[in-house]
């Protein structure tokens, strides 16, 4: 008799199960183990730490039906060391998931990826090798360009404005050419959302303020209303941020995530109500998700190649990462994005569901104001395929 892990294996590989025979076969959550994991989270990184943790954890089952999971130090603060109450509605920093938002702002605005950077940005002047690279090639993470998350691959400074970062492009060469290998570039990601915003006229300002129109009237069809890219006047609502050695972030730094020449790589401050109705909408439980020929595009259209420079790197859509989560009973394909800014963590993942006839069944997010979003939602996501 097949248990309902390899049942689900077998259903999504095969594409044969509709919406109410998962809702049918799948008991409801392990809503107490998330929530002691959330818990357990908190009371580590004190622990461990000294550090006064706040998570957020948002999960989606086969109905649709979405709950968040809060934990957070008894005496978490904001920056500025006052009290802070953690609830759906406190902003966090996305990071990079930023990157998913910025394909789906693209698509809704302009339809496929077609195109290259030149034709996007003209008149403004950029190297030969950067102005031929397809759009489509850096929606897919393979645009030929240095990794760059780790810094120390561009001149410091050098995105602080248009004065100082378009002089720059017009020299800079790809390493690599584009659509041959895979590379995690966030200079191509801000040059990918300033080419949708419209940046080859006007100012630095001018061009997040279009991104920020676009990004609100996107998140507003989902019932999103808390979601936008990084204002100073969001700092006191925040919770105080941890860098990844666990040193808390000094009362006197800014808290914005990017520059806002890079506000599409990862300058989008979020929410876990926003982030569950988010990925209720990406799982295809939307109005007419379904159907939604931006969520096919996005997600169904799957890339593989070698990384750049050599080695393995993992499978990519427009946006997303493919990940695969193994264990006994073998594989299955995750469609995940993970975002790290200073003093943030979060990730998301959800069950591959295209072709199948069906909503995907399971999601998880987790966002979190220091390291380990990515482990949590992983382990969480792990939790509830064994339940």
């Amino acid at each position: 008799m097949l248990d309902r892990r390899a049942f689900l294996k077998g259903a999504l590989a095969a594409g044969m199960l509709a919406r109410p025979a998962f809702a049918a076969g799948y008991p409801r959550l392990p809503f107490e183990a998330l929530q002691q994991m959330a818990d357990a989270e908190v009371a580590n990184a004190r622990a461990q730490h000294g550090a006064r943790l706040a998570v957020v954890l948002g999960v989606v089952n086969p109905r649709g039906n979405g709950q968040l999971f809060l934990a957070a130090a008894p005496d978490l603060t904001h920056p500025g060391g006052r009290p802070l109450t953690l609830h759906g509605g406190t902003p966090f920093a996305i990071g990079s998931i930023s990157k998913v938002f910025t394909a789906c702002l693209h698509y809704q605005a302009h339809g496929p990826f077609k195109g290259n950077l030149g034709d996007w940005l003209a008149p403004r002047a950029l190297s030969p090798g950067l102005a031929r690279i397809p759009l489509a090639d850096i929606a897919r993470y393979q645009s030929g360009l240095a990794q760059d998350n780790q810094g120390g691959v561009h001149p410091p400074g050098v995105m602080a404005s248009f004065g100082t970062m378009f002089p720059y492009l017009a020299t800079l060469q790809p390493p690599f050419p584009p659509g041959s290998c895979y590379s995690y570039s966030n200079l191509s990601w801000s040059l990918l959302a300033l080419a949708g915003s419209g940046a080859g006229q006007g100012g630095m300002g001018e061009a997040a303020e279009r991104y920020e129109r676009a990004l609100k009237a996107y998140a507003a069809g989902m019932g999103m209303s808390a979601t936008g890219i990084f204002r100073p006047g969001m700092k006191p609502r925040l919770p105080i941020g941890y860098r990844k050695n666990w040193q808390p972030l000094p009362p006197r730094a800014d808290y914005a995530p990017t520059r806002l020449t890079g506000v599409g790589a990862g300058g989008i401050v979020s929410t876990g109500t926003d982030m569950l109705a988010f990925l209720r909408t990406s799982m295809g439980h939307g109005d007419g998700g379904m159907e939604s020929p931006a969520l096919a595009y996005q997600q169904g259209n799957i890339s593989s190649s070698p990384r750049c420079g050599g080695g393995k790197a993992p499978r990519t859509a427009y946006g997303w990462i493919m990940h695969d989560v193994t264990d006994a009973s073998g594989p299955l394909a995750l469609v995940t994005k993970d975002g790290a800014v200073a003093g943030f963590t979060a990730w998301m993942g959800f069950l591959a569901w295209q072709g199948t006839d069906a909503p995907s069944p399971f999601g998880v997010f987790s966002l979190v104001n220091g390291p380990g979003a990515a482990g949590l939602g992983l382990r969480a996501m792990r939790r509830i395929l064994v339940a």
